[in-house]
């Protein structure tokens, strides 16, 4: 009579063991991806200029370089910066803390939301998936998008009940306020979990219940409301009038309400990016979500309800065009889409001794697949965390830096500019004895050959001009694939002598003689 017991407790010790591997695995990933101290890229330097140029208030009004963030996120950044200067460390912390808060929460999370071998597994891909773990150690919001959700998405499923406690309505409230500056998708959260709430309290049913309703949950509400109108016609309008945001989301949103190619293409890039499964692997998860919410929908509603609410509710902002379902945007979204994905993974698991068994064999196949591609790149990354490494500006300015000469040129394309006003101000490069390129950013993945004219046109212009019988011009290049790169350093060598070349992940510096 003992053997059934002590079989689940066997089992819950291994499901508790391999529950907290995922969670130490996720924390040394990101860990070693925060301390690997990549350059910062283009997006990160052009919030990270608007931090040091800017003062609190400042910070309230429409960014700079097509930029936009929460108020409090961008405060505090602010603070860190002032305490302990610009530093990548320093810049990145807040949304390390970020990515290590929702480790910790999702972790929580599926205690109370999973069972069986469905919480180890959502854990895992969790801890591993590369989107998830690098926007851990990005200067943006995302990785805090993701600690919010989850911090709201506990704390408002406690209070699903008609009578909450004081002490937990202002928990709630403050809770809520606060989010709504510190993350722009929270009320996705807010909206969509109280919502289910209701579902589940059902006040409208008697008089009494929805008395009890309006007496707690009103001033609630109130407060959540007041704290969105007050952002969004305070700052967000402004922001999305006075920068380009609105017009570069304009393609991402749907046609029209019965635009069913959008829904699609969108579901299903959001397994690729930001769920983090290429291809094919991406069709692979797709059907595993499909199968987790059908599975749910058959033995448990609520759960079902709870966890799609945001996704639900983001892609009805998204058809009223008011927030793009794309990519780093709908991070948040991850962690109740990989609980309802490995739902269908443990399916796959249990089904695949029956028959047919063909099936059974596929099932275990794709399930295998889903769980060991990410966690191979999730190991690599951990292992060898500069494989991440791209846009890597700063080595090559500390080598011109370390390198540089009396009477020495830096020429600077237009992919690189950016991280050369934010880096120059750390290696102070004479301002004098720099040549800014006046074209515009062309193709990171591919350069056609009338921008390639151009870029050649103006260089032998400078040659001609102010590198005119130079002996050592130094040229900064990045934000450039492979072939990219090779097809502009091809027009530089029509012009120029090569001296030497140091390569760097997406950053490239040469030093030439254009003295012949």
């Amino acid at each position: 009579m003992l053997t059934q017991p002590l079989k689940s407790l066997s089992q819950d010790r291994w499901l508790e063991i391999s529950s907290q591997l995922g969670l130490g695995i996720g924390v040394l990933l990101r860990i070693t991806q925060y301390f690997s101290n990549r350059s910062l890229w283009f997006d990160e330097v052009a919030l990270g200029l608007n931090l040091l140029d800017r003062n609190y208030l400042e910070l309230l009004q429409a960014l700079d370089y097509n930029q936009a963030a929460p108020p409090l996120f961008l405060w505090i950044e602010k603070l860190t910066i002032d305490l302990w200067g610009s530093h990548e460390y320093v810049l990145r912390l807040f949304p390390l803390l970020g990515g290590l808060l929702s480790l910790v929460l999702f972790y929580r999370l599926t205690r109370q939301m999973t069972s069986g071998w469905v919480r180890p597994i959502a854990m895992l891909l969790f801890s591993v998936q590369g989107y998830i773990a690098y926007f851990a150690s990005e200067v943006k919001p995302y990785s805090w998008d993701v600690a919010i959700a989850l911090l709201l998405f506990t704390l408002l499923r406690s209070i699903a009940t008609l009578k909450p406690g004081l002490k937990q309505l202002i928990t709630a409230g403050i809770s809520g306020i606060t989010s709504i500056w510190l993350s722009f998708p929270s009320i996705f959260v807010i909206a969509g979990v109280e919502a289910v709430n209701l579902v589940k309290l059902r006040p409208w049913q008697t008089h009494k219940s929805l008395k009890a309703l309006l007496v707690h949950r009103i001033p609630l509400y109130s407060a959540w409301v007041l704290s969105f109108c007050v952002l969004y016609f305070g700052i967000i309008r402004q922001t999305l009038s006075d920068t380009g945001l609105a017009d570069s989301w304009a393609g991402r949103y749907p046609d029209s309400w019965l635009d069913i190619s959008w829904l699609f293409d969108s579901f299903g890039r959001f397994f690729y990016r930001p769920l983090g499964f290429p291809g094919p692997a991406d069709g692979i998860a797709m059907v595993a979500f499909v199968t987790g919410c059908i599975l749910l929908s058959r033995t448990a509603k609520l759960r079902l309800l709870y966890l799609s609410s945001p996704i639900i509710l983001t892609l009805f902002a998204a058809l009223l065009h008011k927030y793009p379902f794309r990519e780093r945007l709908v991070l948040f979204l991850t962690p109740f889409a990989l609980i309802l994905l490995a739902e269908g993974i443990v399916f796959w698991l249990k089904r695949w001794k029956k028959k047919p068994r063909i099936l059974g064999i596929v099932s275990l196949i794709m399930a295998i697949t889903l769980i060991f591609m990410p966690l191979v790149r999730g190991l690599h990354g951990t292992i060898v965390p500069t494989s991440s490494h791209f846009d890597h500006v700063r080595p090559t300015l500390r080598y011109i830096d370390t390198h540089w000469q009396s009477g020495d040129k830096l020429y600077v394309l237009p992919g690189a500019q950016l991280q050369f006003e934010f880096y120059n101000r750390r290696f102070e490069l004479p301002m004098p004895d720099i040549i800014l390129s006046q074209l515009r950013n062309i193709g990171i993945w591919k350069v056609s050959d009338a921008d390639l004219e151009q870029h050649y046109q103006e260089l032998k212009n400078l040659k001609q001009n102010k590198l005119r019988d130079q002996k050592r011009v130094w040229v900064l290049l990045a934000r450039k694939r492979p072939k990219s790169e090779e097809a502009i350093v091809n027009q530089l060598n029509r012009l120029g002598t090569l001296i030497e070349r140091k390569q760097y992940p997406g950053a490239m510096v040469g030093l030439y003689d254009f003295s012949s």
